[in-house]
């Protein structure tokens, strides 16, 4: 049973921000507190992410909104409900259940696909040049539900790369989020209405269209922490 929201968030943060400082990560929390889009551009964003899933499948958007495209990634996770993949490989059109690389947990050492119903997450993986790292610790954990969601983020790199910062151009594949029933399980945040938004698919997934992004794009660059 959940708390009530006035007591799970605070006690969150703080449970959060000493986990955070034991991993030996001083740096303040990336907090991002999800909030509706004003109706000028919800018209917008909806016309352009409708327009591009009646082009068919995976189908490239071509961003020319007066927006962050930041604002049209959350918009289609927090309130159109659609999972992110990033990847830099750009010309996908399946994504399938192959892994390549290692992780800390069980869920993250599956053969699945990785995608999140986190926009900023997913942009991570996108803009990540893996020709210039062999590590990275990352995440983002979602403490509440509908308007009164707020997400933390932690983004971090080794020390070496810091100076050859490891970015590039890459791409997003917008995808249904029914097609990934795997979560990563971490039932303590069951207490906060919360949850790690990672999710997986052990099948083959066909994305429904896909969006460039670029590192200068990603808009927690300048907080990436190099402490690896």
């Amino acid at each position: 049973m959940a708390l009530p929201d006035f007591l799970a968030k605070p006690i969150f943060h703080l449970v959060y921000e000493i986990m955070r400082r034991q991993r030996g990560t001083p740096n303040p929390s990336i907090i991002r507190h999800v909030k509706p889009v004003d109706e000028e551009q919800r018209l917008a964003f909806d016309g352009l992410i409708d327009s591009a899933l009646q082009n068919g499948a995976a189908s490239q958007i071509s961003y020319n909104l007066p927006y962050p495209k930041a604002n049209f990634l959350h918009y289609l996770c927090d309130w159109r409900g659609y999972a992110l993949h990033g990847s830099p490989m750009p010309d996908l059109t399946t994504l399938e259940p192959i892994r390549k690389s290692g992780d800390n947990n069980e869920f993250g050492n599956r053969q699945q696909i990785f995608c999140s119903p986190d926009a900023m997450w997913a942009c991570w993986f996108a803009i990540l040049d893996k020709s210039k790292y062999n590590l990275t610790r990352n995440g983002c954990v979602r403490v509440g539900v509908g308007h009164k969601r707020v997400k933390y983020y932690h983004f971090e790199l080794p020390k070496k790369t810091e100076a050859d910062k490891p970015f590039t151009d890459g791409m997003l594949y917008i995808c249904r989020a029914e097609d990934f029933p795997d979560k990563r399980p971490f039932p303590i945040l069951d207490w906060f209405n919360g949850e790690v938004e990672e999710w997986g698919s052990t099948k083959p997934v066909t994305p429904l269209a896909k969006i460039p992004i670029s590192p200068h794009e990603f808009p927690y660059l300048d907080q990436v922490q190099f402490s690896l």
